[in-house]
């Protein structure tokens, strides 16, 4: 026989969970080395293990070629030399994970070593980039996080889709 449950409090949870969300960014992050890297979750489309990489001859560096994503070729961009990491023992560009980010109608791969989770990092931790982030080009990095027992380092979303500026472009030939 079920009992009638009476005078329990209602809980208004959608109105605490908006709460949450106002006061947390929402990160996807992932590794590349001794570096831990977040985007913003609205600039991931998804994260995507396999996918076949073709070289592209003449491509400015960092560019590992193109990938054919459900009929839509992107531009494979290798996190590690885009933002200028100095990588002691490089895996193989066919063992790199591939997230895909950017804009619908003209988004990327992002070549990383190590997928990680989706975190939630509080506003209120989220500082402004330092002058000198070891190893990685300043233009590149958003803000900071300082975690407990690493930092997280997020990533300038538009900096990374841009294409190369003339001084990139000279460097390139020389």
């Amino acid at each position: 026989m079920a009992e009638k449950k009476e005078n329990l409090p209602v809980k208004n949870s959608d109105k605490s969970l908006e709460a949450v969300r106002d006061l947390t960014a929402q990160f996807a992050t992932f590794y590349f080395g001794e570096h831990f890297f977040g985007l913003p979750i609205e600039d991931v489309i998804e994260i995507n293990r396999a996918l076949d990489i073709t070289p592209v001859p003449l491509a400015p560096e960092y560019v590992a070629g193109v990938v054919n994503l459900r009929g839509q070729i992107l531009t494979a961009i290798h996190l590690g030399k885009r933002i200028g990491l100095t990588i002691k023992d490089p895996k193989p560009v066919e063992q790199l994970n591939n997230l895909i980010m950017g804009d619908r109608e003209e988004p990327i791969s992002l070549l990383v070593e190590q997928i990680g989770d989706v975190m939630p990092v509080p506003l209120e931790q989220i500082e402004a980039p330092p002058d000198l982030i070891h190893g990685v080009e300043k233009k590149y990095v958003k803000n900071v996080c300082k975690l407990p027992e690493k930092l997280l380092i997020i990533l300038d979303s538009e900096n990374l889709q841009a294409p190369p500026s003339e001084l990139e472009k000279q460097q390139d030939v020389n």
